[in-house]
């Protein structure tokens, strides 16, 4: 009797390895795939997290111990390159299990590109996130914005510690040609993950962006910028992380320069910003239901996303001679101070949009 139950429990244990693991796999291949939703709302709709979590507690179970270092996590020193790694070997051994020819054949690349976008999506949905969306006018206008590299890491500021910055056409067209030169067919930036990172003092931030060829699976490029000096300018630390990757025509610069430039123009004094976090007000209606009406409200949660739209709706046409906005470079100088301004100091003048006021005409109508 004890033998008998022994196998059954076995068996049940085999069934649950072999559908968690493709699960999981199934969960990461289609975060690939294109479609009109922002990559980590697909996720959601996939149920990533949930398989991630799942196969991590079969293993657990299959192997008798805990493996916490596996599993996704919200906290600040939780960097994106651990959850890469534990990404990874999860895919790996799902493969393993799930798919052996497969897994025999398996190129490092061809693990690196969906475990690299499943992660990010992941590790947006359990940090507190959002998706920026930026307005058609904002775009056009940013596009033909300037950022000196004068900027200094302290001036990026996310709103959240996991940010999905959607790209218009008018912001693609800017990065496009430098951030895909590596690849051999043009592929359109769709949007960027953002994540930071504070660990020991230090400040990471991590972009992952996400390109589109055609109806093609989606392609990632990842950069870390690992940050000590908070003075230090931002584009200083992009290109000397980007000179550290081998034989590469990319350049992330662009890309990070109209993120800065969206970040920017978020902080300044009368922005335009709509701030629509419809998820967060059906999670509070989620603890208030009866358990019969949760599946209801988790599948109207799925469908709904955190988002801010920034930028008005439209831009104001000017008059011959008028001043259009313009970004004013940030600057070190000195400046006198003490008695009889006797003494000079070393002072930073923030960037500053002038007549951002003529940014802020107009209505904005956002369904």
């Amino acid at each position: 009797m004890k033998q008998s139950t022994r196998e059954s429990a076995q068996a049940r244990l085999d069934y649950e390895i072999r559908r968690s693991a493709h699960d999981f796999l199934v969960a990461t291949w289609n975060t690939r795939i294109t479609s009109r939703e922002p990559p980590p709302v697909r996720a959601a709709n996939m149920g990533l997290v949930p398989a991630w979590n799942d196969w991590v507690s079969v293993l657990e179970a299959w192997g008798g111990e805990r493996l916490d270092q596996m599993r996704l996590s919200a906290r600040t020193d939780h960097g994106v390159a651990q959850a890469m790694q534990s990404g990874a070997d999860l895919f790996v051994e799902a493969a393993r299990i799930n798919n052996s020819a497969f897994h025999a054949r398996m190129t490092p690349e061809e693990m690196q590109k969906p475990v690299m976008l499943a992660t990010a999506a992941a590790l947006y949905q359990v940090r507190p996130h959002t998706v920026i969306e930026v307005t058609e006018a904002l775009q056009a206008w940013l596009a033909q914005t300037d950022i000196g590299d004068d900027v200094p890491v302290s001036l990026f500021q996310l709103p959240m510690p996991a940010v999905y910055l959607r790209f218009g056409p008018e912001m693609a067209r800017v990065v496009d040609d430098t951030l895909w030169a590596n690849l051999n067919r043009p592929h359109t930036t769709s949007g960027v993950y953002i994540f930071e990172t504070l660990k020991k003092g230090r400040r990471d931030l991590v972009f992952v962006a996400v390109g589109v060829a055609d109806h093609d699976q989606e392609m990632p490029y990842l950069l870390q910028v690992c940050i000590s000096d908070m003075n230090d300018s931002l584009i200083d630390h992009v290109n000397r992380a980007s000179s550290t990757v081998p034989d590469s025509k990319s350049s992330l610069v662009p890309l990070v320069q109209m993120c800065a430039k969206v970040l920017l123009y978020m902080q300044t004094v009368g922005a335009v910003r709509i701030d629509d976090l419809r998820q967060h007000d059906l999670v509070s209606q989620l603890a208030r239901v009866g358990r019969n009406k949760h599946s209801q409200f988790e599948r109207r949660l799925a469908s709904r996303y955190n988002r801010i739209i920034v930028g008005p709706a439209e831009l104001q046409r000017y008059h011959e001679g008028e001043v259009a906005p313009h970004w004013r470079r940030g600057h070190l100088r000195m400046q006198a101070h003490g008695p009889q301004f006797s003494r000079r100091k070393l002072i930073f003048i923030a960037p500053t949009l002038v007549r951002k006021d003529r940014l802020n005409t107009g209505e904005t109508d956002h369904q």
